[in-house]
């Protein structure tokens, strides 16, 4: 039963984003971090060559509304500079893009 739910709920979230609209927000870039994708939380930990790493950033909206955690992709991460100030992109509650200002 737990293993049925957990399969469903990723793919009704994807449905909902991907029939949400596109909203645009001006932001600034919170902070960033990566982590290996199977999140162990050992202290003895060390870094295996090869791991998939995930990539996270959190954006606050200049309007004065609460923070935005997106998961974005490694080349969307590397180009995201924090404390930068752009536009950011989401459908749903799934990232779409980051434009910094120029």
């Amino acid at each position: 039963m737990l293993a049925t739910r957990q399969f469903i709920k990723p793919r009704r979230e994807a449905v909902v984003n991907h029939a949400s609209p596109v909203r645009m927000l001006t932001v600034k870039v919170k902070t960033k971090r990566e982590y290996p994708s199977p999140n162990r939380r050992s202290r003895q930990r060390e870094a295996i060559a090869g791991e998939e790493m995930r990539y996270e950033a959190w954006f606050h909206p200049l309007n004065g509304a609460s923070d935005i955690k997106a998961i974005v992709g490694e080349r969307d991460y590397n180009e995201v500079d924090t404390g930068a100030k752009g536009e950011l992109k989401m459908q749903g509650s799934s990232f779409v893009s980051f434009t910094p200002a120029q």
